[in-house]
Order: structure tokens, then C-alpha cells, then sequence
């Protein structure tokens, strides 16, 4: 009978632990799975139909009471794609997310609207995209930032012409530390 009780005390004590140390060390364990608990009610409130175009998240480390990161979500359109309205240097950008694309591409009227002058471009880069091979002007923005995810000195293309609109592209995602999609849901982490 007394093996029975310590065997019980013992599996009491190992739960009681496990769920402390899971506690305290809560934020350290959405870090390594990549679920937050703000990712997880957002998708809650998307699925109930109660979505909003960007919302904002910050990550904040316990240990050190200091915001470490940042998360965006963006919530996908009725026409099955992710739109976001991004800064672009000083200016608002409206834009396509495509993993695809390689780097970020601006139709003229939106490099117009992030302070690019079209006159000085230089078309001398080829792109290949869905509508076949063209010419591009490569550039440097100064700042591209989606919520409070920010990245600086992006690399991008404007397209002078068949770009029906602007690109979120991989020079952009591809130095988040992340980018997760999910049905209805696409997190970019910082």
C-alpha cells in the first residue's frame, strides 16, 4: 500500500512541476513551437468571421520584461490572396504578398508614392514574370515596414509597364525570421 502512495506522490509531483515550469517559462515555449497565444485567438476570431486587415502583435520576453520581436498577421482576402498596406520610406503602399517573387516590385504609380523620381530610372535588369520577360529599374528602398514588422534598405524593381500591381516580394520576406501561413492566416515574425 505505501509503494501505491509514494508512486502517487511521486506522479503528482512531476505533473505539478511539469505545469510550473511550463508557466514560467511560457513565452521560452511559443518561441521554440512558433504558436503564440495572440496567433491563436486572432485565427479563433477570423474563423468566426470577425477579421480585421493587419493587426499588430508584440512579442514580449519575460525574462527580460523587453519587447524582443514583433508579429504582423494579415488575414486573407475574399479573393483567396494576402493584400497588406505597407510604408514604403514615407509613403503607404498597397501590395500583393508573392513568395514568388524574388524581390520587391513597384508599379510606377507606387514608386511615384514612396518619393521615387521615374525620370532618373535606369530599366537595364530583366524580370521574368506571369506575363513573360520585361524590363525593370532596380532600387533601393530606404524602408519597407508592414505593421510593426520593419525591414530597411529592401532591394526592389519598378516595372514601367503590365505590373497590375505592386509585389511583396522575397528581398522583403525573405529577411523576416519568419513567414507562416496557415488557411486563413499569414504571420510575418521579426
Amino acid at each position: 500500500m505505501s509503494l501505491k502512495l509514494i508512486r502517487d506522490a511521486i506522479l503528482v509531483s512531476t505533473v505539478f512541476l511539469g505545469g510550473f515550469f511550463a508557466l514560467t517559462q511560457r513565452e521560452t515555449i511559443y518561441d521554440f513551437i512558433g504558436i503564440h497565444p495572440a496567433d491563436i485567438a486572432e485565427a479563433r476570431a477570423n474563423r468566426l468571421g470577425e477579421t480585421a486587415e493587419v493587426k499588430t502583435v508584440d512579442t514580449v520576453k519575460t525574462t527580460s520584461m523587453v519587447v524582443n520581436g514583433s508579429a504582423t498577421s494579415i488575414s486573407k482576402s475574399a479573393d483567396g490572396h494576402f493584400w497588406v498596406e505597407a510604408r514604403v520610406n514615407a509613403s503607404s503602399v498597397r501590395f500583393l504578398v508573392d513568395t514568388g517573387a524574388s524581390v520587391v516590385a513597384l508599379t510606377p504609380r507606387d514608386a511615384q508614392l514612396a518619393g521615387i523620381n521615374l525620370q532618373t530610372l535606369k530599366y537595364t535588369s530583366a524580370v521574368n514574370t506571369a506575363a513573360g520577360r520585361v524590363m525593370a529599374a532596380p532600387v533601393t528602398l530606404s524602408i519597407v515596414s508592414v505593421g510593426n514588422v520593419t525591414v530597411r534598405d529592401v532591394r526592389a524593381v519598378i516595372i514601367s509597364k503590365g505590373l497590375p500591381h505592386s509585389l511583396l516580394g522575397m528581398s522583403y520576406l525573405g529577411e523576416l525570421q519568419s513567414v507562416e501561413a496557415s488557411k486563413g492566416l499569414m504571420i510575418l515574425r521579426q
